[in-house]
């Protein structure tokens, strides 16, 4: 039975993550940016269950958003980006003291990175003609978006994980 809430529980906050960014979050005309749930759900996981369970919830939410339709940009894009802000967001929760500010600090530069690195990756493949000097303006509006989503989104993801992993190794 535990076998299954180690796969159940990370599937399921991946499938509602991609769902509700595709339906609801996509389609808000808001300036700057969009709100990135799926972010925001991936740092979470990676804060509470380390750098491995941030690397295979990064890779297997960006893939299936790079696969959800609307599709634009390269496959795989999302998924390499956000494998990669899962392990680094692991990596910094083993090793940093737990403040309450620091899970949005790490929200907010989670934000910034994955707007350049996917800008970066866009202008490598030739996907889009892109101006840098939007790029600053996307970065800061994700970044704050993405901390107004943690405000609400950490507490639920950490909720869960105690409810259903209670020998959970973090906080």
């Amino acid at each position: 039975m535990r076998g299954w809430r180690r796969v159940g529980l990370p599937a399921v906050w991946a499938i509602v993550a991609v769902a509700v960014q595709t339906v609801v979050l996509s389609r808000l005309p808001l300036p700057g940016a969009t709100p990135d749930l799926i972010l925001v759900v991936v740092v979470g996981w990676a804060l509470r269950q380390g750098s491995l369970a941030g690397v295979l919830m990064g890779f297997g939410t960006g893939l299936a958003l790079d696969l959800a339709p609307p599709a634009v940009g390269p496959v795989g894009a999302s998924a390499l980006v956000l494998a990669v802000i899962g392990f680094a967001v692991g990596i910094v929760a083993d090793d940093s003291q737990s403040s309450s500010i620091t899970p949005l600090l790490v929200v907010a530069a989670a934000g910034v990175f994955l707007v350049v690195a996917l800008a970066g990756i866009e202008v490598l493949t030739g996907s889009r003609s892109l101006t840098w000097g939007s790029v600053g303006g996307q970065a800061l509006a994700e970044a704050l978006y993405a901390v107004a989503l943690a405000l609400v989104v950490l507490p639920a993801v950490s909720a869960s994980i105690r409810r259903f992993e209670p020998s959970s190794p973090r906080w």
